[in-house]
């Protein structure tokens, strides 16, 4: 359940990553996985200013607790947040459904595509304003 506090954490987090896509995504992805709270080591709060950040180099070094899954999960959520390098092949067979979903739809947003939107594509040979559907949307639940 989360809490007005947790909430508020939350919308200060999602602030700080606000302009850049890969940013966001990786917020949320860590948000998502229920690793944003009050007291983690790697949020910095400045609370003069009510604003919040994650510390992805905090977040990797402090892992060692965390679960096989959130460990992979958060190595891809480095890179999504601050290019962190990370092995794909090692990283994503080791992540459970719900963390695969939170992946692909964090990659989706990093590419601007969690939304309706509009592309170009060459339709007998001409330019052609297409429209296409969502690659992926964050869960509800």
């Amino acid at each position: 359940m989360t809490t007005n506090s947790d909430a508020a954490l939350y919308d200060q987090v999602r602030a700080w990553a606000e302009g850049s896509n890969p940013l966001v995504a990786a917020v949320e992805l860590v948000i998502r996985a229920g690793l944003i709270y009050d007291r983690a080591p790697w949020v910095r709060t400045d609370n003069a200013w009510k604003t919040s950040a994650v510390d992805f180099d905090v977040l990797l070094t402090e892992s060692g607790t965390l679960s096989s899954g959130q460990q992979h999960l958060i190595r891809i959520a480095a890179s999504l947040g601050q290019g962190t390098p990370v092995d794909l092949r090692e990283t994503t067979t080791n992540l459970d459904l719900k963390y695969t979903q939170l992946v692909m739809t964090a990659i989706a947003h990093a590419a601007g595509l969690t939304e309706p939107g509009t592309t170009i594509e060459s339709v007998d040979g001409l330019p052609t304003l297409t429209r296409y559907e969502p690659l992926a949307a964050w869960p509800t639940s």
